[in-house]
């Protein structure tokens, strides 16, 4: 990351010696490269890394047999945090929060228990609360309190709202994933943090985990899972792009809201 014979950088692509998915070549070790198998699609594959992502935040800690799961976010990293969790087998209760129509077609479409879709307002927390079966105390000032909530939450997102969100509707003594790539988020209650001795775990790519008897990488062991038909992520490449079209495919990526966009591809 920081020292060796090419310039610093968190992951390679990220750094100006080894070229990067805008280029025409990377420079890569042996070690990272991973054989797509014959029976995985082109489709399948281009979802390999944010798919292994939610994989790595999910094996670091997987949850208990009864524990039910908050889903935060249902862009591209949070389904594949709910697709995962049911392609491993989980059979826990899942709960997905998402902004948009297309999102909560998502989530149930890859085995999401229930899908409910955030609002703006003091009454959207009544309603999750209820469906978490907590309560929503009113305290003499700031936010309301939850008491209550999920076992687990994957915080997919990384803005404020969602982090904030994720601390205050996961119920005491529970756990708190975070894989939104945050930056410097503001306005977060940390109160519930101490109040309610959450245990907080960041996640970051992926790594080597532990399955079963083996240790597989967890780029490997995701195109196992999707070789042996456990998954199918297809669905979830919405939109296709030419080259020459890329300014077409980068405002569409960015404006997922209007185009209803999950992963936006270009194609050869």
């Amino acid at each position: 990351m920081a020292s060796g014979p090419i310039s610093p950088g968190l992951l390679i692509g990220a750094c100006r010696d080894t070229g990067g998915s805008w280029s025409p070549y990377l420079v890569a070790h042996h070690s990272q490269i991973f054989k797509v198998p014959a029976n995985v699609s082109d489709r399948n594959a281009i979802m390999t890394d944010p798919f292994a992502t939610a994989l790595h935040a999910i094996m670091r800690d997987p949850p208990r047999e009864n524990d039910t799961v908050l889903v935060i976010g249902a862009g591209v990293i949070g389904i594949c945090v709910v697709a995962a969790l049911r392609a491993l087998g989980y059979s826990n209760r899942i709960i997905a929060l998402a902004k948009h129509p297309f999102q909560m077609k998502m989530a149930r479409l890859y085995g999401a228990s229930e899908i409910f879709q955030l609002t703006s307002g003091s009454e959207c927390y009544e309603q999750l609360a209820q469906l978490l079966g907590a309560k929503v105390l009113t305290p003499l000032f700031g936010k309301p309190v939850i008491q209550g909530g999920a076992d687990i939450t994957y915080e997919c997102v990384g803005r404020d709202r969602s982090i904030d969100d994720a601390l205050r509707l996961t119920k005491s003594g529970g756990k708190v994933k975070l894989l939104g790539v945050a930056s410097f988020p503001r306005g977060v209650d940390w109160t519930p943090i101490w109040l309610n001795e959450l245990e907080i775990q960041g996640s970051f790519a992926v790594s080597t985990e532990k399955f079963g008897e083996k240790r597989p990488r967890t780029y490997a062991l995701a195109l196992d899972l999707m070789s042996s038909g456990k998954i199918d992520l297809a669905p979830l490449v919405t939109h296709q792009f030419p080259l020459d079209q890329y300014r077409q495919a980068i405002a569409t990526a960015s404006g997922k809201g209007k185009s209803k966009a999950m992963k936006v591809v270009f194609e050869l």
